[in-house]
């Protein structure tokens, strides 16, 4: 066996989506199908081949080359084995005529996203789609961030591409009233990239640093672009720029989770912040302000200060009242609770924590209990911070948020003498 697989899975990664658009800008997104299966069809090929013969020169190259070839395969095959369709010549004439060297163009790319995010899917099955088609992700990665299971995952996405095929679509970026309407659904789709990848939904690691990467990549794209450049989207740039500055000083050595409070914060990624820092500005040139302006600037408070403890916990409070105004979502409130606790003490954080404490979403959101631990075991409660953390463990976590989990629940049993030497 030689190192082509995993040269293959960092191609994957950087290259299927662009593959994938590149198609889908000669092909149409009616034949999203076809085009994605081409794609894998080239991967295996390349897996099949390099193996033995070694990576070519130019292997991006070589993948585009063999998934338009596979692609204008399976085209013919369907000409022959259904009735001539003038589109299907015309297809297949580009494609015969297609220059591989065209892959990888930011405007086929963010159309594609568009595609993707178009509003006659749902939420959810924009953000799979995204995953899929933009980023290459398998159906049994998409079922982890949905809590689902890959079977669930690809009949959802088999009806959501019937339904974009149904709709004979362009490949375009929309202009005006369109693009409008249509950013929020894209911007929440790379929301939600972001925040998934930002902690993980199983395994061992406590983050998927494809995704996160992935995320940055597609919100920079659009504040590339002159009309999709807003203010939401330069916020959503911020954000996850000021997120992922962290990332080196989230995990110790061997994968164990290092809280915010513990961070070296010599190991955040100074260019990431200055970026973050840049996004937010043009965020607050614009005239709205938005749910994500306001998660923006959360997340400035904390990257500049320059200690845990010089941590600004009061304007915090203040931008998580204004977000609870715009997102009233559990977890905001929850956050909002933490907030609090570190503005006016545990015992306030806890009296808003138990206001949560109906809240069926929060019931298995291993954060909220966890929380609720802490703050707990600040008090001195310690038998009911143990039994918080226990409900904590019961809950979907990854490896590292449960090894982490355990350790504080240790700590619930020691005596507060040895706890505090």
């Amino acid at each position: 066996m030689t190192e082509a697989a995993p040269a293959l899975e960092d191609l994957f990664r950087h290259e299927a989506g662009k593959i994938c658009a590149w198609l889908v800008r000669l092909l149409g997104p009616g034949r999203l199908e076809l085009i994605e299966d081409a794609v894998q069809d080239a991967f295996s090929a390349a897996l099949a081949q390099w193996r033995f013969e070694g990576t070519p020169q130019r292997p991006a190259a070589w993948l585009a080359i063999a998934a338009r070839n596979k692609a204008l395969d399976r085209l013919r095959r369907e000409m022959r084995l259904e009735s001539l369709d003038p589109s299907d010549e015309a297809a297949a004439w580009r494609l015969g005529f297609s220059n591989p060297e065209d892959t990888g163009k930011p405007d086929d790319t963010l159309a594609l996203m568009f595609v993707a995010c178009h509003p006659a899917l749902g939420d959810e099955e924009q953000t799979m789609l995204t995953l899929q088609t933009v980023c290459g992700f398998n159906a049994r990665q998409i079922a982890r961030a949905f809590l689902s299971t890959p079977e669930a995952v690809t009949q959802r996405l088999v009806r959501a591409k019937r339904r974009l095929r149904d709709l004979k679509l362009t490949v375009e970026i929309p202009e005006g009233a369109e693009l409008a309407g249509r950013l929020p659904g894209l911007l929440n789709a790379i929301y939600q990239l972001f925040t998934g990848g930002y902690t993980a939904a199983e395994g061992d690691q406590l983050m998927t640093e494809q995704r996160c990467a992935e995320a940055l990549r597609l919100v920079r794209l659009l504040c590339e672009h002159p009309h999709a450049s807003t203010g939401e989207t330069h916020a959503l740039a911020a954000l996850i720029c000021f997120h992922h500055a962290r990332a080196a000083a989230r995990t110790g050595a061997t994968g164990d989770v290092v809280l915010l409070a513990e961070q070296d914060r010599a190991r955040w990624d100074a260019g990431l912040l200055a970026r973050g820092f840049g996004h937010l500005r043009r965020a607050m040139a614009a005239p709205e302000l938005t749910a994500l302006h306001l998660e923006a600037g959360i997340a400035a408070v904390h990257a500049s200060a320059p200690s845990f403890a010089q941590t600004d916990w009061p304007a915090l409070v203040h931008y998580y009242e204004a977000l609870i105004e715009l997102k009233p979502t559990p977890v905001v409130k929850l956050n909002a609770a933490i907030a609090q606790g570190y503005a006016d003490g545990p015992g306030a954080g806890l009296a808003q924590l138990d206001e949560l404490a109906g809240s069926t979403q929060l019931s298995r959101y291993a954060h909220y209990h966890a929380a609720r631990g802490d703050l707990l075991l600040k008090l001195g409660r310690r038998a009911e911070a143990g039994a918080a953390l226990r409900q904590a463990l019961e809950c979907p976590l990854n490896g590292a948020e449960r090894d982490y989990l355990l350790r504080k629940l240790r700590a619930c049993s020691t005596p507060a003498r040895q706890a505090h030497s």
